[in-house]
């Protein structure tokens, strides 16, 4: 901001010094007060303070100081046409800074001095490389060739402050000459995972802006000036714009190292899925990568059980678990899950982060991870680097997958050549040989040396830390046998009442219906069924409120019957299991019917008489007698009561009915 002494404004205004100080004084006239080099106090008065007059007056005399009004005859070649038809948008000078005015001043000088040094030669244009020479060395952080000077020279004759002002490089360093909607319309097309070009993304701001904002397309700058400013971008920005969420905050989030030295083997256990990157054989002879489902113990980083599988699921979450129990390594105190749906079903370890209130509303039963006492956390979702076992797959995929024929890698571009021919010949390893081999790979991680960060165990081998925490009794290894992990690793249906047709499980797309010749009698209880998917011929029936065993059902086959084509073995068995159920009911029946007791009409009789007893209706000592007009009533009194003959009237009754 300029600001003038009371002495330049009392000239600037033709008055006196001591009338410009009694305006400000009297707060006519803003002003700010500061010490001389005396030590004395003077007042500065701000030009954007004067009257519009006296600010129109120093603008002038300014204008005039940096020679913007030349009378000159010559006019050099225009070598920009375009240029010069461009419509210019005047500023005033007091919109400019007070370093964009001293930029002003000195390309004032430069031009003149141009001029000057041009009117010695009989050939013009042949001065202006040398006087561009002469101008780089006595300022060489000024940008200056022929046709900048030729453009310079437009805005000087013009009175075009803002063609006067470098827009690049010199005394606007770093400041944009693009303008902020074009910028807004280009950025919003690169900044896309779409991934676009430079050129693209330019190309189709220019056609919005012929079609919607006309007027800017002239002050368009080339796709190399949107190149330069793109590498202005912060590159987590450009990071989140243009490969998404995950590949930002994987790359450029700060990370939490999760301090484990406070930890004892066994007590936290982490799980996940990997697809294997190759290719295999199942055991139904189809081609397929075929997935493990992993538990990895947090403390020493061994891994302590690996489930091969087609798709991973629930059961395969199951079936690994029991594995590393009877493998030795016991049972967990908490397990440290991600948010697929193959950990957080409702019988196994409840829905995590998964839950909704619908479900939250909905009773069900207790989780087998709640029966064999382990803690379950779930991760945060789409937050991998919070598993360390993700490093174990890298490793799997490393030094095992590349080592098998039919890798295939994780992306197309990972993939062999010969990968498609082997797959075409179908010379690939079968799932039979993989679980043969796959406790060997599971054996050689666990012997690799400790990769965490505890000294302690430096130079040592991962089941060497498991070891030693089981010698130095440093770990509380919870276990059980077979037949009671069965038991507890029984999947859990949701509360349900008995049917008609019993109770029922829902597998592999089926709807499974269990009952026995009794199970008519519970119909409407409220239970859950929990059964053992390897054996589906029965299942076991427990109470809803108390978990209280109740019932074995076996399974009712003769109910699951073809629309069509329904064989009569089934039929038979249909009909004689509701001959079956129709008996017993029956019998039980006849066993609350069996004490001979007199008939209901007796009975209700019966009832009748004893609830009347004591029965009598009151009679009142005297009353007034409703009567006719033709009658006079005054002065009755009457004391006694004659009641009507109740048997003479039902006579009557009976010998008028029918006429």
């Amino acid at each position: 901001m300029d600001y003038l002494t009371v002495k330049e404004v009392a000239e600037l205004k033709g008055c006196s010094e001591r009338y410009v100080q009694n305006c400000v004084s009297k707060g006519k006239l803003e002003a700010k007060e500061e010490l001389n080099s005396k030590g004395k106090a003077k007042f500065l008065v701000p030009v954007s303070a004067l009257p519009e007059e006296l600010k129109a007056r120093y603008y002038k005399q300014k204008q005039q100081e940096l020679g913007l009004q030349p009378e000159l005859k010559e006019t050099p070649l225009e070598r920009h046409s375009k240029a010069a038809k461009k419509p210019v948008q005047k500023k005033r000078l007091d919109e400019f800074t007070e370093a964009e005015r001293e930029q002003i001043a000195l390309w004032c000088s430069i031009l003149k001095e141009w001029q000057a040094a041009r009117s010695k030669f009989k050939n013009k244009t042949e001065a202006d490389p040398l006087f561009c020479g002469k101008v780089k060395l006595e300022h060489p952080d000024i940008d200056i060739s022929p046709d900048i000077l030729y453009r310079k020279y437009r805005a000087y004759r013009n009175n075009d402050f803002q063609g006067l002002v470098e827009n690049r490089g010199g005394w606007n360093k770093g400041k944009c000459s693009i303008d902020d909607t074009v910028w807004s319309i280009f950025t919003s097309y690169y900044l896309t995972t779409h991934r676009l070009t430079i050129e693209n993304c330019y190309a189709k701001a220019v056609a919005v802006c012929r079609e919607y904002y006309p007027e800017l397309v002239d002050g368009i700058p080339s796709s190399r000036t949107f190149r330069r400013h793109v590498e202005k971008i912060p590159h987590a920005v450009l990071e989140y714009g243009r490969f998404g969420k995950k590949a930002f905050m994987d790359k450029y989030l700060e990370y939490v190292e999760r301090d484990v030295s406070t930890l004892k083997c066994n007590d936290i256990w982490i799980a996940d899925n990997h697809t294997l990157d190759f290719f295999t054989l199942s055991d139904d002879g189809e081609v397929h990568r075929p997935s493990i489902t992993t538990f990895q113990e947090a403390k020493s980083g061994i891994i302590v059980a690996a489930e091969l599988c087609d798709h991973p699921n629930s059961d395969t979450t199951r079936l690994a678990l029991r594995s590393a129990i009877l493998q030795g390594y016991g049972i967990p105190i908490g397990v440290y899950f991600d948010n697929g749906s193959e950990f957080c079903a409702s019988d196994l370890a409840g829905r995590g982060h998964r839950k909704k209130s619908s479900w939250q509303k909905e009773e069900h039963p207790v989780q087998i991870f709640s029966l064999l006492g382990i803690s379950v956390t779930n991760a945060i979702p789409k937050n991998a680097k919070a598993k360390p076992i993700e490093r174990f797959f890298y490793t799997f995929k490393e030094h095992y997958s590349k080592s098998v024929e039919s890798y295939c890698g994780g992306k197309p571009d990972e993939r062999p050549e010969e990968c498609k021919q082997l797959v075409k010949e179908r010379k690939l390893i079968t799932d039979e040989e993989l679980r043969e081999i796959l406790p060997i790979f599971i054996k050689g991680h666990n012997s690799e040396l400790y990769g965490g960060k505890e000294k302690r165990f430096k130079n040592m081998k991962r089941i060497e830390v498991w070891n030693e925490a089981v010698r130095a009794g440093d770990i509380e290894l919870r276990t059980t046998d077979a037949e009671n992990l069965n038991l507890l690793l029984r999947r859990t249906t949701k509360i349900q009442k008995i049917k008609r047709n019993g109770v029922f499980i829902e597998w592999a797309g089926r709807k499974i219906w269990y009952k026995d010749d009794n199970s008519i009698f519970h119909i409407d209880e409220e239970v859950y069924v929990r059964f053992d998917p390897i054996n589906l011929r029965e299942v076991q029936v427990y109470e809803k409120d108390t978990d209280r065993f109740l019932y074995t059902y076996p399974c009712a086959e003769h109910l699951d019957l073809q629309f069509i084509g329904a064989s009569e073995e089934n039929i038979q068995k249909a009909i004689q299991s509701q001959g079956r159920a129709r008996k017993a009911v029956k019998k039980q029946l006849d066993d609350y019917k069996k004490f001979d007791a007199v008939s209901l009409l007796k009975a209700e009789l019966l009832r009748a008489e004893q609830n009347s007893k004591g029965y009598e209706i009151a009679k009142p000592d005297s009353f007034t007698p409703v009567i006719a007009e033709e009658f006079e009533a005054s002065g009755m009194n009457i004391t006694k009561i004659e009641f009507a003959d109740l048997k003479r009237l039902n006579d009557v009754q009976e010998q008028s009915k029918g006429a």
